[in-house]
């Protein structure tokens, strides 16, 4: 396979396959795929002890947080066979040797051994759009026209937790059902956690809104220059792509100093 090299980071080198994040990095470099997130990755991951990754996708945000901070213990997970593939590649052409993959997908369910990954159509090889049918808050638009379906090993996202503190979920609409199981894991450690809030996740608003107002969390949306904190009650109406241009926030404990 072909590579290319980042055109505002030269050190970073990718595959040139069909993958709608690698043609947004081949022509914009770091600024093509979600740019205002990474700076704060990057900085979050060398303060941390423990990463934990839900949904690395091709393992962008792996090789970046593990160039980052490469003494720093980092578990990522995700479950599409060819994603997953690929991310190896990545992980291996960037000389990153401290990120652990687990081919699997976290689930909430400590019985569940196996699950169906469902992939809409007009996805790419390593889809952007994978997720799992049960309890998803995966907007309807973007779960329609389902073209196939990998079964795919689970693991119980409770036996990835000890000492991380610091998550990333990108799960597809499946946020909300892995909060809701580490919520103990949260309550006591209170890790940092970067959450991809989409439009019309009820369930994972009002989830958020809780750990704020229960557990010793601030709630911020990412700016590239700064962070901006949301109030409880603005979790559940604010529309963060179209006022803040991406759709992840942070949750920090409340007495924790940003970095």
């Amino acid at each position: 396979m072909s590579s290319f090299r980042l055109i505002d980071n030269p050190d970073l080198e990718f595959l040139a396959i069909d993958s709608q994040v690698l043609e947004q990095l081949y022509w914009c470099g770091e600024q093509g795929w979600e740019p205002e997130l990474l700076p704060w990755w990057r900085a979050f991951c060398r303060s941390s002890q423990s990463v934990l990754e839900l949904g690395t996708n091709i393992g962008y945000f792996a090789v970046q947080g593990g160039r980052a901070a490469p003494g720093v213990r980092y578990v990522a997970v995700e479950p599409h066979p060819v994603s997953a593939q690929i991310c190896r590649r990545h992980l291996t052409l960037n000389q990153v040797a401290s990120v652990e993959l687990l081919e699997a997908a976290a689930v909430a369910d400590p019985a569940v051994s196996t699950v169906s990954l469902l992939v809409p159509e007009e996805q790419a090889a390593t889809p952007t759009v994978a997720f799992l049918p049960v309890d998803t808050e995966l907007p309807p638009e973007m779960a329609r026209n389902v073209t196939s379906a990998h079964e795919v090993p689970a693991i119980d996202v409770r036996r990835l937790l000890d000492g991380v503190d610091l998550i990333k979920m990108d799960v597809e609409g499946q946020e909300h059902a892995l909060l809701a199981a580490m919520r103990q894991h949260l309550r006591r450690r209170r890790p940092t956690l970067f959450v991809e809030v989409l439009p019309g996740t009820v369930k994972l608003r009002a989830l958020l809104a809780g750990l704020c107002t229960e557990d010793g969390y601030r709630c911020y949306a990412v700016t590239p220059r700064r962070l901006v904190e949301l109030l409880p009650e603005q979790l559940a109406t604010v529309r963060l792509r179209d006022e803040f241009g991406g759709q992840d926030v942070i949750l920090c404990a409340a007495d924790a100093a940003l970095p």
